[in-house]
């Protein structure tokens, strides 16, 4: 990437916020420790005019506007990144848009969280990101003494069809390893980049 504007912003960070890498065994010590270092570095200066130009954009840039937005309790990104979720228009962003869901961890993004849950729970030849949006929803509940999820993981609910015919090929859909998961990348985050 050749543009200053991504290279300080997304270059160093998109790679290692993927799938939450960042909290995996997928980074080695001192790569974790540069990420670390870089990301709050990055905390102290982002602004919301620079998340919001982030989210804006492709799915690397939107990536890292998200989750440096959830991080950073930008709510007022909050409708900009509820409407990319549920547009679902570039891969692996709704990751970090789940993601900075359940950082704000209010109603309005629960809703955003519930509307991309009742659309992509019903598309099952869509493997998108409902893996986060679930857990993230499960975090908002346990975060607001709240029960949203519910209704989702009944017996018969709609995350019991969306699954059903993933359980065979692949166990991470089991909820309990979405929900493993996403608790471990946001453990971290609040363990290392509260105080940013």
């Amino acid at each position: 990437m050749l543009n200053p504007f991504l290279n300080k912003w997304v270059s160093p960070f998109y790679l290692s916020i993927l799938h939450g890498n960042y909290a995996t065994s997928i980074l080695k010590d001192d790569e974790r420790e540069r990420f670390n270092a870089s990301v709050v570095d990055a905390l102290n200066r982002i602004t919301p005019k620079v998340a919001t130009k982030l989210i804006g954009g492709h799915w690397r840039e939107a990536i890292t506007g998200s989750w440096f937005a959830g991080l950073k309790g930008f709510t007022e990104c909050r409708d900009q990144i509820g409407k990319r979720l549920i547009k679902s228009e570039a891969c692996f962003a709704g990751q970090s848009h789940a993601f900075a869901m359940a950082c704000f961890a209010d109603q309005e993004s629960a809703a955003f969280l519930e509307r991309y849950l009742e659309e992509f729970l019903r598309r099952k030849d869509c493997y998108y990101d409902q893996g986060w949006a679930m857990p993230a929803l499960m975090w908002i509940d346990e975060e607001c003494g709240t029960n949203r999820t519910e209704s989702f993981l009944a017996a018969g609910g709609l995350w019991e069809s969306f699954t059903a015919d993933k359980l065979d090929v692949n166990d991470a859909w089991t909820i309990e390893s979405c929900k493993e998961d996403f608790w471990r990348s946001m453990t971290y985050c609040r363990q290392h980049f509260q105080q940013a």
